[in-house]
């Protein structure tokens, strides 16, 4: 039990810091009710992490990965970008996680880094501002981490409740045509969902 509470407590405590480090000079950074959530999330993904995985190197790879996506998502709602740095962690993530997570084949990492990162680059390609070169790139990074499959339902799960968001703010008046969204906090959302429903979504979206 201590040990347990002394795993939330750092967890909250790293989240925390990412909040500070990615919103320093911001308002977002020092609102309550907000450093309260990310302490609380961060709480959480120690927790998740502890009772979903067996070992310390997977509990503290999977750790890492939730620490990347609140930090991209942060930096993205605060900067509308998304660090080369935070990608290259995820890469050595990725590569790491194939000892410390095995059970993903080389080739399925291999697809997962291209299975939606290409058509997205082929998208921004024709259609400019459909997608930032930070969103491929991260689409990229997770999916050599997460796998093809795990991947494509994520993304498929972000750009649905990101077109859901949109579509709420241009009814309610909130948004009009032509503005733009951070895709990033969608994209993390949707790997979030993927980590811990991926097998039940795949079955949702074959039905």
């Amino acid at each position: 039990m201590i040990c347990t509470i002394t795993a939330a407590a750092a967890g909250a405590a790293a989240f925390r810091t990412i909040q500070l480090c990615c919103t320093r000079g911001d308002r977002l950074g020092n609102s309550i009710a907000r450093a309260w959530f990310c302490r609380a999330s961060g709480a959480a993904a120690v927790l998740y992490c502890l009772h979903r995985y067996e070992g310390t190197g997977a509990r503290l790879t999977m750790f890492g990965f939730l620490c990347i996506l609140a930090a991209v998502t942060l930096t993205d709602l605060h900067r509308r970008e998304i660090p080369d740095i935070y990608l290259a962690a995820v890469i050595v993530l990725a590569f790491l996680s194939v000892w410390t997570l095995p059970g993903l084949a080389v080739w399925e990492r291999a697809a997962g880094a291209l299975c939606v990162s290409v058509p997205l680059l082929l998208i921004a390609t024709v259609v400019p501002g459909s997608f930032g070169g930070g969103d491929v790139k991260l689409t990229a990074a997770c999916g050599l981490f997460l796998g093809c499959r795990i991947t494509v339902v994520s993304v498929a799960a972000a750009i649905l409740s990101a077109g859901g968001c949109i579509l709420f703010g241009m009814i309610s008046g909130r948004m009009k045509k032509g503005d733009a969204i951070a895709f990033g906090p969608f994209l993390c959302t949707g790997m979030l969902a993927g980590m811990i429903w991926g097998e039940r979504m795949i079955g949702w979206y074959l039905l």
